[in-house]
């Protein structure tokens, strides 16, 4: 089968490179062989996260596949993606106010009039403070044969602009599971099991702007930094790893951040990764830690999989965001109420630090039955594509 994957990549963070790993996981577990064309905001930047995490990648599928990058700006490039494809993928991320978004709903609606399935693999639904994205959002799932949102919550967030524009939600059509990139965490737990070391591997962000607009970023961002100087008297006998997400400036590369703490703290036990980590080493680093904190909602995904001693700083929209959405759905038994802080609503502190050999363990079974609706719906899908012809 001939896939194009399209969304946020060109800019993609480690969390990126999780998602691609998992439906490349569920592709090679439903339509067998297959053939990727990965739309790339800025090609030169996967070309080399690819290159990166290719052997990964591979391990997953057992076997070589293509991976044939364009450059999704480019309008005749994408079409001649979309139209020598058999089903075209939102792959996985937000749909939230980026201009970007108008490509993916010209990308669905053009593969719709040339008769191609379209799917949106994981992804969540804001934020959107902004009608106009709201309305790409509506036009995006409507010219989705398949959706499959990363949580409950953005399924409830999906009907509210549904609601807004006075168009009827089909709950039916759309399926809810985890992200991909737990597929991916799942699947690097069976490669490698964890070796508690002495070190402490924390991922912060600065602040976003856009989500600023009750509290004062640079405040949020000067309680971070005091946080990792409190931890860092704790814990004067280990290694404090400032861990990035994010190797890029488009998306705010988390190294400026990072070393922007170092070096305002400048404390001996506190070092940044500076130098390129891939998907997999970044995760035998959460894997290995003595506990983690995550701040990217893929740093808390990957630390809640692949160790279960972490923390949880959580920057998004309180009680709807993605952090609080993942942690809902996946922690019945509350483990984490007592390691989490939403940054909008409680004092950051390093205080909620305590029990960490404490280790949240999953319902393997459970996050293993929500995340088949992803291989289900694509077989379907290929035996639609082969009664097609296509």
């Amino acid at each position: 089968m001939k896939i194009t994957i399209i969304g946020w990549y060109g800019t993609e963070t480690i969390g990126d490179r999780a998602i691609l790993a998992g439906l490349f996981s569920f592709f090679h577990r439903s339509v067998g062989d297959f053939e990727i064309k990965l739309g790339s905001l800025h090609p030169f930047f996967s070309e080399r996260t690819i290159s990166e995490d290719y052997s990964f990648y591979k391990e997953i599928i057992g076997k070589d596949f293509i991976v044939d990058i364009f450059n999704s700006r480019n309008s005749k490039e994408l079409l001649n993606a979309i139209a020598n494809s058999d089903l075209v993928v939102m792959g996985g991320g937000p749909l939230m106010d980026l201009n970007e978004l108008f490509m993916v709903e010209y990308a669905f609606k053009k593969a719709h009039k040339l008769g191609i399935k379209t799917a949106i693999m994981g992804c969540g639904i804001g934020p959107l403070f902004h009608k106009k994205y709201r309305k790409s959002v509506l036009e995006v799932t409507k010219n989705s044969d398949l959706t499959v949102l990363r949580d409950n919550k953005s399924k409830s967030n999906l009907k509210d602009i549904y609601r807004e524009f006075n168009v009827d939600f089909d709950e039916a059509k759309t399926h809810t599971s985890f992200d991909p990139s737990v597929e991916c965490a799942l699947f690097f737990n069976k490669l490698c099991a964890g070796a508690s070391a002495k070190y402490i591997a924390i991922n912060l962000r600065a602040f976003p702007s856009e989500y600023g607009r009750d509290i004062d970023p640079a405040q949020i961002n000067d309680a971070l930094k005091q946080t990792v100087g409190a931890l860092s008297n704790v814990y004067q006998e280990n290694e404090i790893k400032l861990i990035p997400m994010h190797y890029f400036h488009i998306g705010g590369d988390d190294r400026e951040f990072l070393n922007r703490i170092a070096l305002d703290l400048n404390r001996d036990n506190i070092t940044v990764q500076n130098s390129n980590l891939s998907l997999i080493d970044t995760m035998e680093v959460y894997a290995n830690a003595y506990f983690n904190i995550g701040m990217r909602f893929h740093s808390v995904v990957l630390q809640t999989i692949s160790s279960g001693k972490n923390f949880v700083f959580d920057y998004t929209e309180p009680k709807k965001g993605k952090i609080s959405g993942f942690l809902h759905d996946i922690d019945g038994d509350h483990f984490y109420a007592d390691r989490y802080i939403s940054l909008h609503e409680n004092e950051i502190t390093a205080d909620m630090v305590v029990n960490v050999n404490r280790q949240f363990c999953y319902d393997e079974t459970d996050v293993k039955s929500r995340l088949s609706i992803y291989v289900e719906r694509l077989n379907e899908f290929k035996n639609q594509v082969l009664t097609c012809g296509r």
